[in-house]
């Protein structure tokens, strides 16, 4: 307000409203308000007579400030207009001559700027500080304490498997608290609760540990809870969850490897500063492996120090009859494969990742076990098809997705090439014209030119979804090819059939097929040529028909 010179008026004060937005409007009745607005006009139209009504309105909908602003309307606030807004308890500025009114938008979104960014940097400061606290001696106390620091409230943890607490903070007994807790506590999936307990703002939270329930935080303060705030919560809850341990294995290797575990697929900052003193190394690329175990003897112990062996890592976490395990690419795919089988296990094993992203590992070992369960053996992801192919891979099927596909194998190798993308994208977007024509950067009549040349050379009545399903098979088939073709130049030795090139582009051109490992050794697929690789948005990478091979 000091700065653009705003005035206040009337007995309520300006400066405890927060305000969400600010909106200008000189209807009497001001639709689309979500409230915590700061509505501005100039009294155009404006009724000193109706000023009461109008103050009612928007006192309904919860506008916190009105600013007037004097001048050509009115020469000073009116009278009318001051009193309503005192009976209402709305705030009332006076917005003087020389302010305009987008100088007032202006100011305020600034402010919203700059307390996003102070919160921004106040999480960033605060996960440093539990992510050292963690790290640090009696880390579960010190995350504890280090919480209710930052949050000006109290923490307090509860382990009912070893009937533990600790506490950060002047804790309150309350018995709705209580209750909370015992909830999250007796929960085997995600619980939370928020309520307002003795004029606090009290949330609760289930934590993971060893055991499959037994775990909670109950958080308060007094002011409400900020994104910020529950930013810093969930690292929190992170920490905690990766520091908790089983009472017969509270300083394991392996209880250590399994947190480490966890901790990468839910929060990979935190676990790799706990992995430190395990030599989890961020430069080197990590499989992710997850596998079944049919059923083994042993304890749940025994069972994860066999599976470190086997692996050669101490990264495993086991729960019933499933592992998860997180290992360095330093071991060739074949012999860990080997491995897995001869111990009679089940697994679907990742693609290299850093272990700064092993999210996407997730997913591709998810992936391979599902292909695994078909073959009845382990399966790496990207070096087997999966699903359907999987059970399809034989010659036979490879010669019969050459003879559907013969039609557009006939041309020249640049005019297959197109007419096989065209219709790969073209199926991939259930025949959507104008989608087709943006993934491959032209116009949507040249992609149904291309698609009357494709209906002709096959023969082939495009719109029957049987032969929509035979020429997706096909056209996936070529693309699970472990053999390359020497002889086609257009694809410099490295085509799916005559045309279609392995890609390590992402998003993934449509004339391009996705790049995959050999099972049994190291790719020496080269790039497709760069002249026929679009992005989706249309552009060329490059006007060159050179291609550089790739080394993994």
């Amino acid at each position: 307000m000091d700065r653009l010179a705003l005035r206040p008026l009337g007995a309520a004060d300006p400066a405890d409203r927060w305000v969400r937005w600010v909106h200008v409007s000189e209807l009497p009745d001001p639709p689309f308000l979500r409230g915590g607005e700061l509505l501005l006009l100039a009294g155009t139209g404006f009724r000193p007579a109706d000023s009461d009504e109008y103050v009612r309105r928007l006192s309904d909908a919860r506008v916190v400030a009105v600013g007037f602003g004097v001048t050509p309307v009115f020469d000073a606030v009116p009278p009318q207009l001051v009193a309503a807004c005192d009976r209402h308890d709305m705030a009332l500025l006076e917005v003087p001559p020389h302010v305009p009114f987008a100088s007032i938008v202006e100011l305020h979104h600034a402010e919203l700027v700059r307390a996003e960014t102070r919160d921004l940097k106040r999480l960033s400061d605060g996960q440093g500080l539990l992510i050292r606290a963690a790290a640090g001696p009696g880390p579960l106390r010190a995350v504890v304490e280090r919480l209710a620091e930052l949050l000006d409230g109290w923490v307090l943890v509860v382990d009912r498997n070893r009937d533990r607490t600790w506490s950060g903070g002047p804790v309150r007994r309350d018995p709705e608290v209580a209750e909370a807790l015992e909830r999250a506590c007796a929960s085997r999936s995600p619980w939370s609760a928020a309520f307002t307990a003795a004029e606090e703002n009290v949330e609760v939270q289930r934590l993971l540990g060893p055991a499959p329930a037994g775990y909670a935080v109950a958080i308060a303060r007094r002011t409400p809870f900020t994104v910020a705030d529950r930013g810093l919560v969930g690292v929190a809850a992170s920490a905690l969850s990766l520091l908790f341990t089983a009472p017969s294995a509270a300083s394991s290797p392996e209880a250590l490897g399994a947190a480490v575990v966890t901790g990468l697929l839910r929060l990979p900052t935190l676990a790799r500063g706990l992995a430190a003193p395990l030599d989890l190394a961020e430069d080197v690329p990590w499989r992710l492996v997850r596998g079944l175990l049919g059923e083994p003897p042993g304890s749940r112990e025994t069972i994860t120090q066999r599976l470190s062996v086997l692996l050669d890592t101490p990264f495993v976490e086991q729960d019933d009859d499933t592992f998860v395990a997180i290992l360095p690419d330093d071991r060739p795919t074949g012999e860990l494969l080997r491995a897995v089988d001869d111990a009679g296990l089940l697994a679907g094993i990742s693609r290299p990742h850093p272990a700064a992203d092993l999210d996407p590992a997730w997913g591709e070992a998810g992936s391979a076990l599902d292909g695994a369960r078909i073959r009845g053996r382990s399966v790496v992801a990207g070096a087997d098809p999966q699903g359907l192919l999987a059970l399809l891979d034989t010659p036979q099927a490879s010669r019969y997705a050459d003879r559907l596909l013969a039609g557009l194998d006939a041309g020249t190798p640049k005019d297959s090439a197109l007419l096989l993308g065209t219709l790969r994208s073209w199926l991939a977007h259930n025949g959507s014209w104008d989608r087709t024509a943006a993934d491959l950067g032209v116009h949507r009549n040249t992609v149904r030119h291309r698609m009357r040349q494709i209906t002709r050379l096959l023969d082939r009545d495009l719109t029957d979804p049987d032969v929509r399903m035979e020429l997706w098979f096909a056209l996936r088939r070529r693309s699970e090819a472990r053999l390359c073709r020497r002889d086609d130049p257009y694809n410099g030795g490295a085509g799916l059939g005559r045309n279609v090139h392995f890609c390590r582009e992402r998003p993934l051109p449509s004339v391009c097929l996705p790049w995959t490992p050999e099972a049994d050794g190291p790719c020496q697929h080269p790039q497709a040529p760069t002249a026929w690789r679009r992005t989706r948005w249309g552009r060329r990478t490059s006007s060159s028909r050179s291609w550089r091979p790739w080394r993994p």
